[in-house]
């Protein structure tokens, strides 16, 4: 079996390490890198498929590990961020409208608007952790619990199907903490150029 670390051809040292022990060994020696992908065979797996050994050592001939400077997954995450949250916003208002207008529509996006925070709240953790500034860390950490008593209040509203509630914290709260996402994903922008 051969296995590949960006394209370079690596030691026989792995030879007798089993598929978990390999990746762990690789996972561990990135430094300011981060795994991009894996491909097993020149298909591209999960990290799952290695650490729990879905396929057996010797059905395998080649593995390739592609990583990314640390820096530029996070300045991809935050430019993504900066466009994405704008939108956000603005659907979220809709959404609101939506609710009150007793619009068919207004589930799916409510549904969406959850996946988009819930996207931006695991990127924000990550990101904050990564780039070494204690501040930094404590204002995320503090915006990702003001977001999740928000977001219990509003899913407790929407079980209760109080639509007005509903659509009240979207337009007036949830609004407001976008707004704040997109300030503090500007500062993040700023510190990580």
């Amino acid at each position: 079996m051969k296995i590949f670390l960006d394209d370079k051809l690596i030691g026989e040292e792995f030879n007798d390490m089993n598929l978990p022990e390999i990746f762990n060994k690789i996972q561990n020696s990135l430094e300011d890198r981060i795994l991009k992908a894996i491909f097993v065979n020149d298909v591209e797996v999960n990290e799952k498929y290695l650490k729990e050994s879905l396929v057996d050592k010797d059905q395998i001939n080649k593995i390739e590990f592609s990583t990314q400077k640390t820096s530029s997954l996070i300045n991809e995450t935050l430019d993504e961020a900066n466009e994405y949250l704008p939108k956000l916003r603005k659907g979220t208002q809709e959404t609101a409208s939506l609710f009150r207008n007793s619009d068919d529509k207004a589930v799916q996006n409510y549904q969406l608007i959850l996946n988009g925070l819930e996207w931006y709240i695991e990127a924000l953790s990550q990101i904050t952790s990564l780039i070494n500034n204690e501040d930094y860390y404590q204002q995320g950490q503090n915006m990702i619990n003001e977001i999740n008593k928000t977001l219990s209040d509003l899913m407790i509203a929407y079980n209760k199907e109080d639509f007005v509630l509903v659509a009240d914290i979207l337009e007036y709260e949830i609004v407001d903490i976008v707004e704040d996402l997109i300030e503090f994903n500007d500062r993040l922008i700023k510190i990580t150029e």
